[in-house]
């Protein structure tokens, strides 16, 4: 870490007038010190904010999760450091449905893609043969696109008719993740998160069941917890919400699906996060958003534990364990986002 030039010279002026003075200045001077603290900096969590290594694509199911690499451009390391989940498989709740087209999958030496890979000026393309998502990633900027047309998943695939998911069947996934180390939220004074984005489009079809979300979770564990009880909560900062101007926050359990966690969720309300804005998001216009989230961590794990959850944890075990940053989207509906200049750094 780099240190302040005005510490490093005062360092060397106070050594040079102790090295100068005869005995009779030591014999009168006052020997008391005052230890001067080096102003702590920032340590950056996140490997490869360009994108330039590449990204792990996931497996449709979120259970037994397989990962295919993406490579695009020079990388220069053996695995990405990032993943994405594109998680959603109607296949398993819908008799004939084919949810291979809607896979991302950029094959490997044993099988074939399913995804149809390109490019687009400087952007590396990565698109599904239903068109219901499409990525796109530009590492000389360290931009991506994350874009979902869930009327091209959520229809009767016989006749092409919008047939929107019903309670308890898979909602479509494209969320960005990796592993950022362990993080002891007591041994940190900030917790900064840190992006840039842009919503590109947002066309809602049907609105009767679920929403489009676009969010970063974070999974904050009890590192004194066994492996069995697994005890964590989720923290959500939720960006945009399309049923919402100002989103309201949620306190709730994590369910509606099979493999749901059934963990504590937190999100902050858009005003708790934003002030008098609430974050209010409109389409075409580029938000910076910059957010410690320590404080905000604590008060969700002290409401997780008002709740019933985390019933035998204490704040000094509670670790950021990992994070995604993305869509989930329940709802029929056209969106994309472009984000750039992430960040999540402690000091």
């Amino acid at each position: 870490m780099n240190r302040l030039l005005s510490l490093s010279m005062a360092a060397l002026l106070a050594f040079g007038l102790a090295a100068c003075g005869g005995e009779e200045d030591k014999s009168s001077s006052d020997t008391s010190s005052t230890p001067v603290e080096t102003p702590k900096e920032y340590s950056e969590l996140l490997f490869d904010k360009n994108f330039a290594e590449g990204i792990d694509i996931s497996s449709l199911q979120s259970q037994q999760v397989a990962y295919t690499p993406w490579r695009y451009g020079t990388p220069t390391v053996d695995e990405p450091y990032w993943n994405l989940g594109q998680y959603g498989d109607l296949s398993t709740t819908r008799n004939g449905y084919d949810s291979s087209v809607n896979d991302l999958f950029p094959g490997n030496i044993f099988e074939d893609p399913k995804g149809i890979s390109g490019t687009d000026g400087d952007y590396y393309t990565l698109t599904n043969q239903s068109g219901s998502k499409y990525m796109s990633v530009n590492p000389s900027v360290g931009e991506v696109n994350l874009n979902i047309d869930s009327s091209k998943e959520y229809i009767d695939q016989s006749t092409g008719a919008l047939q929107p998911r019903r309670e308890g069947e898979d909602w479509i996934h494209m969320i960005l993740s990796q592993t950022a180390g362990v993080v002891y939220l007591d041994e940190v004074d900030e917790l900064i998160m840190e992006l840039d984005f842009t919503l590109t489009e947002c066309e809602i079809y049907d609105n009767s069941i679920g929403a489009a979300q676009f969010q970063w979770i974070f999974s904050v564990h009890d590192k004194a917890s066994s492996a069995m009880e697994k005890e964590y909560f989720w923290f959500n900062v939720t960006l945009f919400d399309n049923r919402y101007e100002i989103f309201p926050g949620t306190q709730m359990f994590d369910g509606g699906k099979a493999d749901a966690t059934g963990k504590f969720i937190f999100a902050p309300t858009g005003q708790q996060l934003f002030g008098e804005s609430g974050g209010k998001v409109e389409v075409g216009t580029t938000y910076h958003i910059r957010l410690n989230l320590k404080e905000y961590m604590q008060n969700a794990f002290n409401i997780a534990k008002e709740k019933g959850a985390l019933k035998n944890s204490s704040w000094e075990n509670m670790a950021v364990n990992g994070f995604n940053i993305g869509w989930e989207v329940s709802n029929v509906s056209k969106v994309g986002v472009k984000i750039s200049n992430m960040s999540l750094k402690t000091k």
